[in-house]
């Protein structure tokens, strides 16, 4: 008798694990493993005690908003999620920490409410200012946390400025015997990446006279760096200060020295271009250290950004100042090609950021937006003429039943007419849909 009841249709338990014998649990793997899992369990997971489980549930978070634009998650949830990733900084594990830091950037990218994100500017750089965590900042996720928070949560040009001075000290430590300059080429570009990603958002006449002196020299003689990435963030500021129209709040010399100084910049970077064979690379993606140089050089030399253009989403973003291609550039290594492409298809903060007002499409790809069912109403007026001596009337029901007839079926009707005007504009509709180049990411 059990032996039956086990081999119709209950369940059976093989080393711990139930299993389920229905045709309905075969095909469902739902039954097996439990229910999805929502992003509010994961944020909820946050607070659990195995570090496994938190890490693995900032993954899941981190993946979610680089990847789509959860608004109401994030408008809810920002402030917890803002305190935890905090103490995840300050006292999680190296995977913790680094996750934590990439999702306050994202929040404060998504999030439409401007107090919470300068709130948000105000605690993280509260909390990395303080010297047990100021070491941190030269960790490459810590560092493009507290740039993007600064970037779209900083209120005036003045707390931009502040962490600009924060990162120029670890850049350029000068005489502090304090902090070493022990930094890799890699940490040492990002750090000088942050701050003239920074130095793109300030107009030049807002900038202290005294925090800056000596940059355009500091920059100019990373030039020669055998470094191709080191030698494009520097190619990219002295292009950023030479746009700033205001040499001297970066260098002390006079307006001819100045001159002077830009002419060896100039011939640094013929010298550094003439290395590969004169190559030219074009300035459309700065990616390269060879790239920047010869795009800054045809900067500093016609004084003018050329026009370039971005693809992205099928669609052409214009970028006329060196400000824009820097602001790009560092959007898009943050979020990396599939989030970024993303971010500025649907995340209104980017559309102003970059003033681009993307075409909406469906999912269906290059399809135009079709209505599902339209409608045609005619109203017709049908006056009360009373015919009391014509005996050649018809019955009332029959008369009626030909009127009918005469207004949906006949070719001349307005209903016809209405409905042919339909079909038209539908076969306009499907021969544009044709014409329409694929959108490409």
């Amino acid at each position: 008798m059990d032996k039956r009841r086990n081999s119709k249709g209950g369940q059976r338990s093989r080393r711990g694990i139930l299993l389920d014998d229905d045709d309905d649990a075969r095909g469902d793997s739902q039954n097996f493993w439990g229910p999805c899992r929502t992003l509010h369990d994961y944020f909820i997971d946050l607070s659990g005690k195995r570090a496994s489980v938190r890490e693995e549930a900032l993954s899941t978070i981190l993946k979610a908003l680089t990847l789509n634009i959860e608004q109401k998650f994030v408008e809810l949830n920002f402030v917890t999620l803002v305190y935890q990733c905090l103490h995840f900084i300050k006292k999680g594990s190296p995977t913790e920490m680094k996750q934590a830091a990439h999702i306050i950037g994202l929040l404060s990218m998504i999030t439409t409410t401007v107090e919470k994100v300068h709130e948000a500017y105000e605690d993280v750089l509260t909390a990395l200012s303080q010297g047990g965590l100021k070491p941190k900042l030269k960790t490459l996720e810590i560092l493009g946390c507290l740039t993007v928070v600064t970037f779209f949560g900083a209120s005036n040009s003045d707390e931009t400025e502040s962490v600009m001075k924060l990162l120029w000290d670890l850049i350029n430590p000068g005489t502090d015997s304090s902090i070493e300059r022990k930094d890799s080429p890699a940490v040492l570009t990002a750090m000088i990446s942050a701050w003239s990603f920074l130095l793109s958002t300030i107009d030049g006449w807002r900038l202290s006279h005294k925090n800056w002196q000596g940059a355009i020299t500091y920059f100019s003689n990373i030039i020669d760096s055998d470094d191709e990435e080191l030698c494009a963030a520097a190619c990219e500021a002295l292009a950023l200060v030479f746009e700033s129209n205001c040499l001297e709040k970066f260098s002390s010399a006079t307006k001819d020295s100045n001159k002077e100084l830009k002419d060896n910049i100039i011939k640094q970077l013929r010298s550094r271009l003439s290395e590969t064979g004169n190559e030219r690379i074009s300035s459309q993606d700065p990616r390269t250290g060879f790239n920047s140089a010869s795009a800054a050089l045809d900067f500093l030399e016609d004084t003018k950004c050329a026009n370039t253009h971005a693809t992205i989403g099928g669609q052409k973003l214009i970028l006329s100042t060196w400000s824009q291609k820097v602001q790009l550039k560092f959007l898009k290594h943050f979020l990396r090609n599939d989030g970024f492409v993303k971010h500025m298809m649907e995340n209104e903060n980017f559309h102003n950021v970059f003033d681009f007002h993307p075409k909406r499409r469906n999912d269906w790809g290059n399809v135009l937006y079709v209505p599902e069912r339209e409608e045609v109403t005619i109203l017709l007026f049908r006056p009360m003429v009373a015919r009391h001596n014509d005996c050649s009337l018809l019955p009332s029901l029959t008369r009626d039943k030909q009127l009918a007839k005469k207004k949906t079926m006949s070719p001349n009707s307005h209903l016809s007419k209405a409905r042919t005007q339909l079909l038209k504009k539908q076969r306009d509709l499907s021969l544009k849909e044709r014409e329409l180049d694929c959108f490409d990411y």
